[in-house]
C-alpha cells in the first residue's frame, strides 16, 4: 500500500528516517520513537471510512496504549467530512486541513525594507528559531511546560535531515533578530514547506510572502520538476496569503485528536 495524500505523502518526506510506517490491510501505524510526544508523528492513518468511533478509538489504543492523545487520520483525499464517523460523544475533534500546490510561477514579493533573508545555520540561529517557535505556540495555546521540549526534539531530527541535504531553514532578520522563519524540504516529486510563522510584531508586513518566494525558487532550483506543496486551512489569513502567491487547492483531508483517555 502506498499514501494516497499529496498531504500525507508530503508531511512523511519530512519525517525520512526518523518516523516508521506499518502497514496492515487497510490502515498504517505511524510511530516516531525518538519523539513519542509528537501526536501527528504517533498516529493511526485509516485508507477506509468504514468503522465506527468506537471501533477508530478501540484499533488505535491497540498499537499505541499509554499515549497522551488520540490521532487519527483519514488519507483519503477530499472524503466529505460528514463520511466521517461521529466522535462528539466521545470527546473527540474533527479537523481538516486543504493542500495547496504551486501553480505555474511563485508571485513575485519584495523583501522589506530593513529585512535580511539567509538560511538558518549555526546554535545561535537555531536557538532563535526555538525561541520563536516557542513563543507563537504560547501564543496558540500550547502548554509552555511542555511544549518547548517538543520543539527541541522536532528541531533537532530537523537539523539531521538538513545535515543529509533533504531541506534547509529559511530565517528572516531585522538586524540580528529573527521574526520569521520557514522550513523547506523535498525531493525530486514534492517540495514541502514546514512551520510558516512570523513574530506578531512583524505581521502584515510582506516580511512572509518573501521569505516563501526564497524557500520555493531554492527548493526549485534544487528539484525544478518538484511540486511546491504547503498545507494549511484554503480559508484562512495564511490560506489566503499563499492563493495570493500563486497557491491553488489540490485536495483536503480530515484528520481526528483526543486528549488523553
Amino acid at each position: 500500500m502506498t499514501l494516497r495524500s499529496l498531504e500525507m505523502r508530503s508531511e512523511l518526506l519530512t519525517m525520512t528516517g526518523v518516523s516508521r510506517l506499518d502497514w496492515f490491510d487497510d490502515y498504517a501505524v505511524q510511530t516516531t520513537p525518538t519523539e513519542p510526544d509528537f501526536w501527528h508523528g504517533n498516529q493511526l492513518i485509516l485508507h477506509s471510512n468504514s468503522r465506527t468511533a468506537d471501533q477508530v478509538f478501540a484499533l488505535f489504543e491497540r498499537y499505541f496504549p499509554t499515549a497522551s492523545r488520540r490521532a487519527i487520520v483519514w488519507d483519503m483525499p477530499n472524503l466529505s467530512v460528514s463520511d466521517l464517523p461521529d466522535f462528539s460523544t466521545l470527546g473527540g475533534t474533527t479537523d481538516s486541513t486543504d493542500a495547496l500546490v504551486l501553480r505555474g510561477t511563485i508571485g513575485d514579493a519584495p523583501v522589506p525594507n530593513g529585512i535580511t533573508l539567509r538560511q538558518i545555520e549555526g546554535d545561535a540561529e537555531w536557538a532563535q528559531v526555538l525561541d520563536l517557535m516557542d513563543e507563537v505556540g504560547i501564543e496558540e495555546g500550547y502548554p509552555a511546560d511542555t511544549h518547548r521540549p517538543f520543539l527541541m526534539k522536532r528541531n533537532a531530527n530537523r537539523q539531521k535531515l538538513i545535515a543529509q541535504d533533504m531541506g534547509g531553514w529559511f530565517g528572516a532578520f531585522d538586524g540580528d533578530q529573527l521574526v520569521a522563519h520557514m522550513g523547506m524540504f523535498h525531493d525530486q516529486t514534492v517540495a514541502r514547506y514546514q512551520c510558516v510563522e512570523t513574530k506578531i510584531t512583524h505581521r502584515r508586513r510582506g516580511i512572509c510572502a518573501a521569505l516563501l518566494r526564497t524557500a520555493a525558487l531554492w527548493a526549485l532550483g534544487r528539484a525544478p520538476d518538484a511540486k511546491v506543496t504547503i498545507v494549511a486551512e484554503a480559508d484562512s489569513a495564511a490560506g489566503r496569503l499563499y492563493l495570493r502567491m500563486g497557491f491553488a487547492h489540490a485536495e483536503t483531508i480530515h484528520c481526528m485528536s483526543k486528549p488523553g483517555y
